[in-house]
């Protein structure tokens, strides 16, 4: 029976993501750059998920690109393909300005803030046989670091070089190891199928992947027995960003081209023969909102005494709505622990 966990504070995003309230048209502008890099790609025709035929009329526009829900799992695909010349524009040769995102100088507090939660959610859930951990897509290393620090032996790998060096450095301050390593994407997929962990761990990774197949194959090949993960889900943020395009897009557009939904999610399990262990349901989306009408009280020259009684009468009850929106699955984000049958 699958467990269910629901809501986190918002403090997290208040401490980590000032520079969404300060600098939204320079990440706006951002978005913009990539969405038109995007938007030359080749047309999208099969779902991204199932590769089932998608129907040319498309749902709804956000910022520049269009979305349409695949007609079999009702996955969320943007209407172009993820070329390797865009992932490479994306992340490797503008790696650096990619990375900028997620590099920050308080790398303990973000590691035991952000990440040893999640590690707690699944060490509340999963017993493990061999206390090894592969990463994927590990970025900077702040689950392999809150891994390393709880006792467990954790490896991460990823493509993009200064992540790898900037954790790896952060790690060996802390641990005298330095246990992230970078792959070029040829060679991601073989590495994930050799790995001896008994959990692979994806974290707001596999929306990033161009080839889901062979993520798919990899971990199904792999002697793995569990998989965490987290993606993106179409939510009320993604509502909210399609009507507000002066605001800069956090959950849908630039690095984040197609969504999941409860159907989609569904899919991928049967694709990848798991059953769900637990989920944990939170989300940023009143937050978006919160942050999306203070900064267009800005753009309009709203008094500060509008943004106080707005922040009174809204932003302290903002985790109780937050909380709704969790509860009902219709939010911005999906934590999973899943079993190989």
């Amino acid at each position: 029976m699958t467990k269910y966990k629901y809501s986190k504070s918002s403090n997290f995003y208040l401490e980590t993501k000032k520079d969404f309230f300060s600098k939204n048209s320079e990440l706006l502008n951002r978005v913009k750059n990539y969405n038109d890099i995007y938007s030359s790609q080749p047309f999208r025709k099969l779902c991204k998920l199932c590769k089932t035929k998608l129907l040319q009329q498309g749902d709804f526009t956000s910022h520049g690109v269009d979305y349409k829900f695949c007609p079999n799992c009702f996955h969320l695909n943007g209407n172009f393909e993820e070329t390797e010349e865009f992932i490479k524009n994306l992340y490797l040769l503008d790696g650096t300005e990619y990375s900028s995102n997620y590099i920050d100088e308080n790398f303990l507090k973000r590691a035991k803030d952000i990440h040893t939660p999640k590690l707690n959610f699944l060490l509340e859930n999963i017993e493990l046989k061999n206390k090894q951990l592969l990463d994927i897509g590990c970025g900077s290393g702040y689950f392999v670091y809150s891994s390393i620090a709880a006792g467990y032996k954790a490896n991460g790998i990823d493509v993009n070089t200064a992540m790898i060096e900037f954790g790896n450095n952060q790690i060996f301050n802390e641990t005298r190891q330095k246990p992230l390593i970078h792959v070029k994407e040829e060679d991601f997929y073989d590495y994930i199928s050799n790995t001896k962990a008994d959990v692979i761990s994806a974290i707001g990774v596999i929306e990033h992947l161009r080839e889901l197949d062979l993520f798919f194959e990899s971990f199904k090949e792999s002697k793995a027995s569990y998989l965490l993960y987290s993606v993106p889900m179409f939510s009320f943020s993604s509502i909210i960003e399609s009507i507000l395009e002066d605001v800069f897009p956090r959950q849908l557009g630039g690095a984040h081209t197609h969504l999941f939904t409860e159907s989609s999610i569904e899919q991928m399990h049967k694709i990848l023969g798991v059953n769900t262990t637990a989920e944990w349901r939170f989300g940023t989306d009143i937050m978006d909102l919160y942050r999306s009408v203070r900064t267009l009280l800005t753009k309009k020259k709203a008094s500060e005494t509008v943004a106080d009684m707005f922040y009174e009468g809204f932003f302290k009850e903002l985790d109780r709505l937050q909380s709704v929106l969790d509860e009902n699955h219709f939010c911005s984000e999906i934590h999973c622990v899943v079993s190989k049958k």
